[in-house]
């Protein structure tokens, strides 16, 4: 049954994951990565108060950290985000995407946590 609740909540996270690219693209018109950076944000914040606050279940934890945070989170993009700035030489902007990537995923993964 657990890999059936992964399964559906990935989709979900999946689904959220595009709503959120499309409102971004929509809202700030802008040559920079926003969207996959927010959606790595708040991933790694729900990540954060999942692992400190949800131990009451391992369905649970297997809904929303390996299913909707999965579906919802884009390494994989993050990565081709990195290298499509890399072959267009766009050093400066890379360095600042990662360094923010970085630092405001692991800020918001220990705030989630100590809430």
């Amino acid at each position: 049954m657990t890999l059936i609740y992964i399964m559906i909540s990935s989709g979900i996270g999946a689904l959220l994951r595009q709503i959120t690219n499309q409102f971004m693209k929509h809202l700030f018109k802008v040559n920079f990565p926003l969207a996959t950076l927010f959606v790595n944000i708040i991933g790694s914040f729900v990540i954060g108060i999942s692992a400190h606050y949800l131990s009451i279940s391992s369905d649970v934890y297997a809904i929303i950290v390996l299913g909707l945070c999965g579906g919802y989170t884009t390494f994989s993009t993050h990565i081709l985000d990195v290298y499509e700035m890399h072959v267009r030489h766009s050093y400066k902007r890379l360095i600042i995407y990662v360094s923010l990537t970085i630092v405001l995923s692991i800020s918001a993964c220990y705030i989630g946590y100590h809430i």
